[in-house]
């Protein structure tokens, strides 16, 4: 008896030795990749990776890093399956160049007004007026991006362009102790930093919202289009989660993002006080990621004037963005705005 029991034992080992071999063994949860900066502007990725991919057992690893263009390179590389950027040339160049990324939907809108960010013992004495940044230091994360585009607009404001200040590279986060110790006199900052500078005391926003004004897109997600058509089911699943995450964010109006689910998963990713962030200037996204198209070809144009793009025809928005991932979510999930 022992001796039957012996040889059944090892054939169910044998069996299980082919089963595991063939593929037959436990299968593995997908993994993705995303790519994101600390800042409550890329809440949807967030909210897409806690609320959505992770519960439906997919493995996602959040990889932090500084600037759009790294993750629009690493993205582009492969290490990276999916990210946010701003509009700006690293995304504009990659997608001219043919390299396997493409831009699948706005991330985030916003008001120029709530971004520029003046050194408050600067403002009314040395800086009266945003003409009086000539010549001064100004903070953007990065170069050739939406940041670079939005500073230039509120400088054209009054006389001035990008070229006439002189513009210091930093993490969003540094911007705010830059501001205290007067290491820059301005800059275009995220929430929750220019929420966390008025907290200080050591910043402020100086200029009104105009009335009607639209808030503009900024920042976009792209991912890997390899990754993509290789791993089409998954790619959905992540279309899908990404627009329900945008829901959230714009129910009631746009009072998601004041909604404490939502802010418990911002907190967690930026690190920023629960209570900063709460009161924090509302960022805007479409329920249906809907987007205006007509102020990429201004922000190539000024690319192109500081000789960041490699290309000379500027991209149509069917160029720089595969829309088709957004349209086969939002007719599986049904529109939320009259089309």
């Amino acid at each position: 008896m022992t001796a039957f029991r012996s040889v059944a034992l090892a054939l169910l080992v044998a069996v299980a030795a082919v089963a595991l071999a063939a593929g037959g063994g436990v299968a593995q949860a997908p993994t993705v990749k995303i790519g994101y900066i600390p800042s409550d502007s890329f809440a949807v990725l967030l909210i897409l990776a806690d609320r959505y991919l992770t519960p439906a057992g997919i493995n996602v690893q959040m990889v932090r890093l500084p600037s759009g263009a790294e993750i629009t390179s690493q993205v582009a590389t492969g290490q990276l399956q999916l990210g946010g950027t701003g509009l700006g040339a690293a995304g504009f160049n990659a997608v001219a160049s043919k390299l396997p990324v493409e831009f699948i939907a706005p991330l985030h809108y916003g008001y120029l007004e709530d971004y520029f960010t003046v050194r408050k013992a600067s403002w009314g004495s040395q800086v009266k007026r945003v003409a009086d940044l000539k010549g001064r230091p100004v903070a953007l994360n990065t170069r050739g991006a939406a940041v670079e585009w939005m500073l230039d607009q509120v400088l054209r404001r009054d006389g001035l362009t990008i070229k006439d200040v002189q513009v210091r590279i930093m993490p969003f986060p540094d911007m705010v102790p830059a501001l205290e110790s007067g290491a820059v006199e301005a800059g275009i900052i995220t929430e929750p930093f220019p929420t966390l500078a008025e907290e200080k005391g050591v910043g402020v926003r100086p200029l009104p919202r105009p009335a009607g004004a639209r808030a503009i897109p900024i920042t976009a997600t792209l991912w890997n289009v390899e990754w993509a058509r290789a791993n089409a089911d998954l790619a959905h699943k992540v279309m899908v989660g990404y627009l329900r995450a945008a829901r959230d964010l714009a129910a009631n109006g746009g009072k998601g993002w004041s909604e404490d689910r939502n802010i418990d998963i911002i907190v967690k990713y930026t690190s920023a006080r629960r209570e900063v962030v709460k009161k924090a200037r509302p960022h805007v996204i479409d329920p249906d990621l809907e987007m205006d198209p007509s102020l990429l070809d201004s922000m190539q144009k000024l690319s192109a004037e500081l000789g960041y793009l490699k290309y000379k025809d500027m991209l149509s928005v069917e160029q720089l963005f595969n829309f088709a991932h957004r349209d086969r979510a939002v007719k599986e999930l049904g529109r939320a705005r009259p089309s």
